[in-house]
């Protein structure tokens, strides 16, 4: 891990490509049990790196895939379903998991497994639309948060320098994180046209417009640039 792992974000740059819609299943057949205006389709396709030195380490499982559109955030959204309560822990002084994304209203459950104390120190990179804060956290103590508004939070422990994290605050559930190819999906999308942003803490955001169509699979991948700066 270099020293690359724990810059701060600056200005948000990324680049996109490969932009491209495939059919993969016709019509659902009469008789299925879906009303026509309650079928679905997917998104799919792979996040990747386009400029990447060999001698820095970035991982694609760190991304963040979501969908924003009117609409979205009174569906279930059941493929993705978020828990009830979400948990970010700090296990021997790192933040577990590194990134997590949640929809408003969930309750984020901020644990320490650690043997020494910890501290969580909560900084808005987003619209400051949530209330940070700034306080110490014994070993074994668990503490529960609420994010009302979609925002983008930096973690950090003022304690261990090194210890980084990020919450993306998402307005639904619909989702996701690469697998390590950098292949994603998110399924059970309504028909509908929308945007699909790929976000990463060391590249920022890049933003594509997407139409999903009943039954079928639109494909969309996205290259990150040059990292930030």
């Amino acid at each position: 891990m270099t020293a690359i792992r724990y810059r701060t974000l600056g200005i948000l740059m990324a680049g996109i490509a490969g932009l491209s819609f495939l059919v993969a299943a016709g019509p659902a057949e009469a008789g299925d049990g879906l009303a026509p205006d309650r079928r679905t389709g997917s998104i799919a396709g792979r996040i990747t790196f386009a400029t990447v030195a060999d001698d820095e380490f970035f991982e694609l499982t760190d991304a963040v895939v979501y969908l924003t559109g009117e609409g979205l955030a009174d569906l279930p959204g059941a493929a993705q379903a978020d828990p009830a309560v979400a948990r970010l822990d700090q296990i021997d002084y790192t933040f577990v998991p590194r990134v997590l994304a949640v929809v408003v209203g969930t309750e984020l459950r901020f644990h320490n497994s650690d043997s020494e104390l910890h501290n969580i120190h909560t900084v808005a990179r987003g619209r400051h639309a949530n209330r940070m804060f700034n306080r110490s956290q014994l070993p074994g103590s668990t503490f529960n948060e609420t994010f009302e508004q979609p925002d983008s939070i930096l973690v950090s422990c003022d304690i261990h320098s090194q210890m980084i994290a990020h919450i993306l605050v998402l307005p639904n559930s619909f989702h996701t994180m690469p697998v390590e190819d950098g292949s994603y999906s998110l399924a059970g999308v309504p028909p509908g046209r929308y945007e699909l942003t790929a976000w990463h803490e060391f590249f920022g955001r890049a933003t594509v417009p997407v139409m999903v169509v009943s039954g079928a699979v639109t494909a969309v991948d996205v290259a990150f640039s040059d990292p930030l700066e």
